[in-house]
């Protein structure tokens, strides 16, 4: 039964010009790509993308866990404030793909203006800022590794 199917036809071209006339005809909303992903990326901690795109309940949450973990932090319970960070990181991180995937989209389910023009670039810049923010927490780590 294998022989029988086509694989070429099957894969290819599976993205069509129907495809694309109904994702350009989906509804535009009127928030900006580019200020949602510049707010994850570097206010994404504290759930700024999320306030600006309307998900408040979501957004406290992302602020509360964030500023719980710093508290945690400050009173010195360590382990448990690097938890709730982490958390926060990881949650900003998948935010960070949401967006640029396109799944992420303002409250009423509308795509973001100018995210066919920029989604490209900004993957890529986002890549290089993660990896530079990597290289800095290697050298603060190891660093602080072998001063003490």
């Amino acid at each position: 039964m294998a022989g029988n199917y086509d694989l070429d036809e099957l894969y290819a071209n599976t993205y069509t010009d129907e495809d694309r006339l109904a994702f350009e005809t989906q509804p535009e909303s009127t928030k900006k790509f580019l200020i949602a992903w510049a707010l994850a990326l570097f206010l994404g901690p504290i759930g700024a993308q999320r306030y600006y795109l309307g998900y408040l309940p979501t957004a406290v949450l992302k602020t509360s866990l964030f500023c719980a973990g710093v508290v945690l932090l400050i009173l010195d319970v360590p382990n448990a404030g690097l938890a709730l960070i982490g958390v926060v990181g990881a949650w900003t991180i998948i935010d960070l793909f949401l967006l640029l995937s396109g799944t992420m989209r303002d409250r009423a389910d509308r795509r973001l203006q100018g995210f066919t023009r920029f989604a490209g670039i900004c993957a890529a810049a986002t890549v290089l800022v993660l990896v530079g923010w990597l290289i800095v927490a290697l050298v603060i780590g190891t660093s602080s590794g072998v001063t003490s």
